[in-house]
């Protein structure tokens, strides 16, 4: 046994899938660990209704950044050939700039228009602000697909730590000198902004990105052979940021912005496992099944690998959150937060289904059943929809329609996963490759 266990390790240390991985994880790790140290203070600086301000921002701007590259950027992945590729990133580059500029002009003609739909004059004064989000959220995308696309894992670590550094630091020394939401925007702009820049400059240095590679004909032809993504992945992904921002923009309606900050809270705590360890694992795990498909047809071995790993790692902090999450959230940022606490308490299950979903789901682009995925999606998403507006029309409390919300979620997490584990085997018999 102890001799079984022992090759098992030497096996495992010398996998280029587990090298990778613990090379973002550990990296993500670190940035996450400096997030969590930060947030107490920066919750204890700022109020409630700051952070619901600052979430329906997040909101608009996920909803409005489905649609800041068409999502065109699997591509830069999925193309064989490196000029391909970076014909792919200019095409991403190109619907970017020109998306932001699209935003910003109907903000500037239609912001009253807004501003009225939005009913908080805090977040009008940052409507400014959306376009340029978009478009260095878009760039910092674009340019992290190329780095993995490369295995460029260190330079993928360090920003993730000089971002979990600065932002924080910014938005609480703002905090301290000006008592409004200005400290959490301008905290996150810097987050937004000077990744995307970082990455633009060392990329540069060791690869040709520069307008000698662009070929005009290649990118149209680009645009044409993987129309698929524009016609079936959008409209999935804005139906599925949509129904994540369904709680976010109906406990704004009908519950204010205090009860809006407690949900932005507890979803952010809940959410990051996903960042800390399922986007990692997505970034190695795209690449390695991207190989195995294209070699065998089949990644059976590593989706199973994959799925028991994330299952091991979810399954105590939920365990933790149900029983301890109000307690948890009252220690670390107050009693103002409770309510924060008993919405993770129950919500936890549905975050870890999607940890373990996030890396698996790559399944559907593979299989280029987009259309597949689109249906699920616009299912997931109706059905969110009439339990919010049937249940709170109906007088029911929110905790109780978020409860209800979290069970209709968490079933269709586990039919994804189950189709996706299907589609794992779906060619032929898995096979083993050693160091793929």
């Amino acid at each position: 046994m102890i001799k079984r266990l022992a090759e098992l390790f030497t096996r495992l240390k010398s996998s280029e899938f587990v090298i990778n991985v613990s090379k973002l994880t550990t990296g993500t790790a670190i940035a996450q660990i400096i997030s969590v140290t930060m947030a107490p203070i920066l919750y204890r600086i700022y109020e409630r209704e700051h952070y619901g301000t600052l979430g329906m921002y997040m909101a608009i701007t996920s909803v409005l950044g489905v649609f800041s590259t068409m999502q065109y950027l699997q591509v830069i992945m999925l193309e064989k050939e490196d000029k391909n590729a970076v014909n792919a990133m200019w095409l991403n580059r190109f619907i970017n700039v020109g998306f932001a500029v699209l935003v910003a002009l109907v903000l500037l003609i239609f912001s009253p228009v807004f501003s009225r739909w939005a009913d908080n004059e805090a977040l009008s004064r940052w409507f400014w602000m959306i376009p340029v989000g978009i478009f260095f959220a878009g760039q910092n995308e674009i340019f992290r697909v190329w780095a993995n696309r490369k295995k460029e894992y260190n330079l993928l670590t360090f920003n993730a730590i000089l971002l979990a550094i600065l932002t924080p630091l910014i938005s609480i020394s703002l905090g301290l000198l000006i008592k409004d939401e200005t400290g959490l925007f301008v905290g996150l702009l810097v987050g937004q902004s000077l990744p995307a820049l970082i990455l633009l400059f060392i990329l540069s240095r060791s690869y040709d990105l520069g307008i000698n590679t662009l070929d005009l004909r290649l990118v149209k032809n680009l645009s044409k052979t993987h129309k698929g993504f524009p016609l079936y992945i959008v409209p999935q992904n804005f139906i599925s940021t949509f129904t994540n921002s369904i709680p976010v923009f109906m406990i704004n309606k009908f519950s204010g912005l205090a009860i809006l900050g407690d949900y932005n809270l507890a979803v952010r705590i809940l959410g990051l496992p996903i960042s800390f360890i399922g986007n990692a694992i997505s970034a190695v795990f795209s690449q390695a099944i991207t190989k195995r498909f294209n070699l065998l047809g089949s990644y059976r071995d590593i989706f199973l690998k994959t799925f028991k790993t994330l299952f091991a790692l979810s399954l105590p902090p939920v365990i933790i959150f149900i029983l301890f999450s109000k307690e948890i959230f009252i220690f670390a940022f107050g009693a103002n937060w409770q309510n924060a606490g008993l919405i993770a308490g129950f919500m936890a299950p549905l975050f870890a289904l999607k940890m373990i979903n996030s890396p698996l789901s790559y399944g559907f682009y593979l299989h280029n059943l987009q259309k597949l995925d689109l249906i699920f999606t616009v299912i997931y998403g109706s059905g969110s929809y009439c339990i919010f507006i049937l249940f709170l029309k109906a007088g029911f409390n929110i905790l109780d329609v978020l409860k209800i919300y979290t069970f209709f979620a968490s079933i269709i997490y586990i039919i994804l996963i189950t189709i996706n584990y299907k589609l794992s085997q779906r060619w032929s018999s898995p096979k083993e490759i050693d160091n793929i």
